[in-house]
């Protein structure tokens, strides 16, 4: 290949040109001490920090079951943490943008604030979210953990609910449904062991629209979301399932067995959404109101038998064995859920209560035979004066016939600008069986503690 001399020289002189005009104006922006602005987009850093100690006691544990952390009994250190940046832009009346979030090396913020990185569009008719993981439902919902002080109830960090008592002789301990919850949120989330930072749900897009007047002294809001595949949670190629799906042996009493349950609660074409309704009532008295839900098309339960009889467990299965036998294939329930919670401010107290069903959503009597539904209740009342507040908060839950009820006494306060220490303490008791037993168990019970101190720095 022939290299053209004239022609190198000349590029050569060309860049050392600009070279040399660069420096210049560089030095000159360093000498007058500014820097060029070339955007109008605001951008906006939020951070958060908690770090929390826990104590736990609990009756009927032996064992490794008293342990708190993986060698310690009854305490243990917890802590989380978010930074995320919006980055925004204003176009006459409509304002576009995006979220993005980084991923810290702490646990991530479990509310919508601190997760879910998208992009956005602002108008007067309305606001429009891409991609999105927190749905409209989730955002809209309302329980007593809205007006709960200290942290509403982290009480099911540290409890234990898999407990040998409580196991008796399963692989698998009871279901309990411990705060207000739904699917879309925090139960389809991914689980992919390379991805272990990741536990956001699928990617979906949100409409929510303005707050409309609503007769005197009334706003409604409207909300609705859309995902197509729950599964979808960005933590993994699209093409594959980054949800966990449930592998359930039934084997008891160490009896090995080559048959189990494979659960993939994953759904698609799932609508979710909510309305609120906001009431001034008198000065210094509001009422809120919100009805939020889900809806979705579930997945598969399959009972497979194990040919690998070296081995019963499907995990460790020789893969260079006779595939295991597909001994039924099943569509679970439907996915349908509701809420309804309401709030009640009175001057320095605030009142809360819901009600909410998880129906049979991704159930199956094959495997469910304890029972099949899900419904809590949620109510608490609350003070604050200036930068004290405290609360006193109560849930119920019963989950396929196991039930949790749960007190909890919260106080914070705000000690400087985005610096609040906090104390709580919760009694809780558990009652039931793992829900494959076919009614020849009887249920199990727990009573337990949970105290907790610590304190939330968020900028």
């Amino acid at each position: 290949m022939k290299i053209n001399i004239k022609k190198l020289n000349k590029v050569m002189l060309i860049a050392s040109v600009l070279f040399g005009f660069s420096k210049m104006s560089l030095a000159g922006d360093v000498e007058s001490g500014s820097m060029p602005v070339t955007s109008d987009l605001k951008v906006k850093l939020s951070g958060y920090g908690h770090f929390q100690g826990g104590y736990r006691n609990q009756n009927h544990l032996a064992g490794n079951d008293k342990n708190v952390s993986a060698n310690r009994k009854s305490f243990a250190f917890f802590n989380d943490a978010a930074l995320f940046t919006d980055i925004s832009n204003q176009v006459n009346d409509i304002t576009y943008g995006g979220k993005i979030v980084l991923v810290p090396t702490a646990k991530r913020k479990g509310s919508a604030t601190y997760n879910g990185s998208h992009i956005y569009l602002d108008s007067s008719y309305g606001r429009v979210e891409a991609g999105s993981p927190m749905d409209a439902a989730s955002n809209m919902l309302i329980d007593s953990s809205a007006i709960a002080s200290a942290t509403g109830g982290d009480w099911d960090r540290y409890a234990k609910f898999d407990s040998t008592d409580l196991k008796q002789g399963y692989d698998f301990g009871p279901s309990f449904a411990t705060f207000g919850e739904f699917f879309l949120d925090n139960k389809l989330v991914s689980a992919v062991e390379t991805r272990s930072y990741s536990n956001e749900p699928g990617r979906r897009v949100s409409y929510y629209t303005p707050k409309f007047e609503f007769g005197q002294g009334a706003k409604i809001q409207m909300g609705i979301s859309y995902t197509p595949d729950s599964s979808n949670t960005g933590a993994d190629d699209p093409t594959k399932n980054s949800t966990r799906v449930d592998i359930r042996k039934i084997g008891r009493n160490g009896v090995a067995t080559n048959e189990y349950f494979k659960l993939d609660t994953s759904v698609k074409d799932a609508i979710s959404g909510g309305v609120v309704l906001e009431q001034n009532i008198s000065d210094g008295v509001d009422l809120k109101l919100a009805l939020t839900g889900e809806y979705g098309k579930a997945s598969k339960i399959e009972k497979f038998r194990n040919n690998d009889l070296s081995n019963s467990d499907p995990k460790k299965a020789d893969p260079d064995k006779q595939e295991p036998i597909t001994l039924n294939n099943k569509k679970l329930k439907d996915l349908r859920t509701y809420n309804i919670g309401a709030i009640l401010n009175a001057g320095n107290f605030s009142y809360a209560a819901s009600f909410g069903s998880l129906g049979k959503s991704l159930t199956s009597p094959e495997f469910h035979r304890t029972g099949r539904e899900t419904t809590y209740y949620t109510g608490g009342v609350a003070y604050k004066q200036g930068p004290f507040t405290t609360s006193l908060t109560y849930f119920r839950s019963d989950q396929y016939k196991n039930t949790v009820d749960c007190v909890t006494i919260g106080t914070d306060y705000k000690l400087a600008p985005g610096f609040k220490p906090y104390a709580e303490i919760s009694g809780f008791s558990l009652k039931g069986k793992p829900e494959y037993d076919n009614g020849n168990l009887k249920k199990k019970k727990t009573r337990g503690t949970v105290a907790l101190i610590g304190a939330k720095l968020s900028l």
